[in-house]
């Protein structure tokens, strides 16, 4: 038995162990235009569950975390996403926060096998969601940091 000690997935011998599943995606991603538009939603999902790995660095996480509230509040809007990228570039003074032990009732295995590309969204969808929804104390910290990152100025490095 594998077991993925960040996202709590479960596999046999029979199945594919959790990050053997992220290398499938990300390779289908690559490999398969129809699933590009999903890209960054399974990327952020995916790290989120995983932050001792993916998630390494304050600003790693915040890209994350923001990117995801992107996608899911704000209508994925692109030149937020831009605005947020642009800040992060910076180096802001930002801290990681603790962050919670569940991450979420939908894992990676939930979408794995799917071929049906409005199966998959709908599926991927849903996991985003309950990552973000198993977040939820961070919401906050995330729309104050999109919100940082769009004020005018916010692109400018600091200065020593």
């Amino acid at each position: 038995m594998k077991l993925c000690l960040e996202c709590g997935m479960r596999a046999d011998d029979s199945r594919p162990a959790c990050k053997e599943m992220w290398d499938e995606l990300l390779t289908r991603d690559f490999e398969r235009a129809a699933y590009w538009r999903y890209h960054r939603l399974a990327v952020d999902a995916y790290c989120l569950q995983h932050p001792a790995s993916m998630c390494a660095s304050a600003k790693s996480f915040a890209a994350h975390l923001c990117g995801l509230c992107i996608a899911l509040e704000m209508g994925n809007d692109q030149a937020m996403l831009s605005g947020l990228q642009r800040w992060l570039s910076t180096n802001p003074g930002i801290a990681k926060p603790d962050l919670p032990g569940f991450r979420g009732a939908k894992i990676i295995a939930d979408l794995h096998g799917l071929e049906d590309i409005t199966a998959y969204g709908r599926a991927l969808e849903e996991w985003a969601q309950s990552v973000w929804t198993a977040y939820g104390v961070l919401h906050g910290l995330a729309r104050d940091w999109i919100a940082e990152s769009q004020r005018p100025g916010a692109f400018r490095p600091a200065r020593p």
